[in-house]
């Protein structure tokens, strides 16, 4: 119980949102009775349809989210919350059909819980979930300032899809636009640390950004595609398979 009480401590600066979405009443009550067991100073709202998740104003820190449900399934409903509001939310699906797993990855899910919600299980994903979104609120304030012409631009580090080498210049694909600035890709390296990978000589990518791969190309949420060097393949994967995990 010791590492309960070291999550929660982590979060009483801030009381948790967090949404449950499943068309069975008794699946939702019982995923809440879980999270209150876990977590008593949050803010729980339920919904029994992805439309009407959607349709809420509010922007939770965790989504409980079940697989199969009429009208939007709990896969679209992801993939338009990380369109819209949701893009730095955990996702935690519910399912009882694991093989619809395999498409978690494209909506950057956290983890799934499978039907009927085991105890352990839930408080050991849970409180990881807890500690993920710490991780996140901590970098959330990280930012680099680059000359680019005469001015000085503050960037967050995690606004940042990807760093391109063009010659002597430095470009910085971020949300807010793309940033010029001269000076070399490894030095920039060194300042963004861990979240992000040289993945190519000219380019480095931040993990948290990455949609899908394949052995020779990264799609980046953005929609662009930068290059994976074949001999950087088997690190790429490790390394992002563990940045996953943590």
């Amino acid at each position: 119980m010791q590492q309960l009480f070291f999550y929660v401590k982590i979060y009483n600066m801030k009381t948790m949102r967090i949404a449950i979405c499943d068309d069975e009443a008794h699946i939702r009550e019982s995923v809440g009775t879980l999270v209150r067991n876990n977590l008593q100073d949050c803010l729980i709202d339920m919904f029994c349809a992805g439309e009407e998740l959607l349709s809420a104003p509010e922007v939770y820190d965790i989504y409980f989210l079940d697989i199969q449900m009429p009208g939007l399934d709990g896969m679209e409903t992801a993939e338009l919350l990380r369109d819209g509001k949701a893009e730095e939310s955990v996702i935690i699906f519910i399912t009882a059909f694991t093989e619809f797993m395999a498409n978690a990855f494209d909506v950057n899910a956290f983890h799934y819980l499978v039907k009927p919600v085991d105890e352990e299980k839930f408080e050991s994903v849970f409180l990881k979930a807890l500690a993920a979104l710490h991780k996140l609120q901590k970098d959330a304030d990280r930012f680099i300032i680059v000359k680019s012409e005469d001015t000085r631009v503050k960037i967050l580090t995690k606004d940042i899809f990807y760093v391109e080498s063009r010659g002597k210049k430095i470009v910085i694909h971020s949300r807010g636009g793309i940033v010029e600035t001269y000076g070399k890709i490894g030095a920039m390296e060194e300042s963004l640390g861990d979240m992000f990978y040289r993945c190519h000589r000219c380019y480095m990518v931040n993990m948290g950004h990455i949609k899908r791969y394949n052995a020779a190309t990264i799609r980046l949420v953005n929609g662009d595609d930068i290059i994976l060097a074949q001999k950087k393949y088997p690190d790429f994967v490790k390394t992002f398979m563990r940045f996953v995990g943590d």
